[in-house]
């Protein structure tokens, strides 16, 4: 059981550090990359059972998907 929560630990200290890269991406205006970085981020976010919200899936839609 122990070896379960040190991977979903492992999990989310990837997933954090994936979100501030993907902060760095959006800044610097690379949308393509920051699409398929969420989508990493969202697997991870899953895997730990921590769903996306709803709130920041809106923000995402909003950010790249608005014309």
């Amino acid at each position: 059981m122990d070896n379960q929560f040190e991977t979903l630990g492992a999990l989310r200290v990837v997933r954090d550090r994936l979100r501030e890269q993907l902060a760095i991406l959006d800044r610097h205006g690379e949308v393509t990359a920051a699409i398929e970085l969420n989508s990493a981020i969202e697997l991870l976010n899953a895997r730990v059972g921590e769903p996306t919200s709803d709130e920041e899936t809106m923000r995402l839609q909003h950010d790249y998907f608005a014309n």
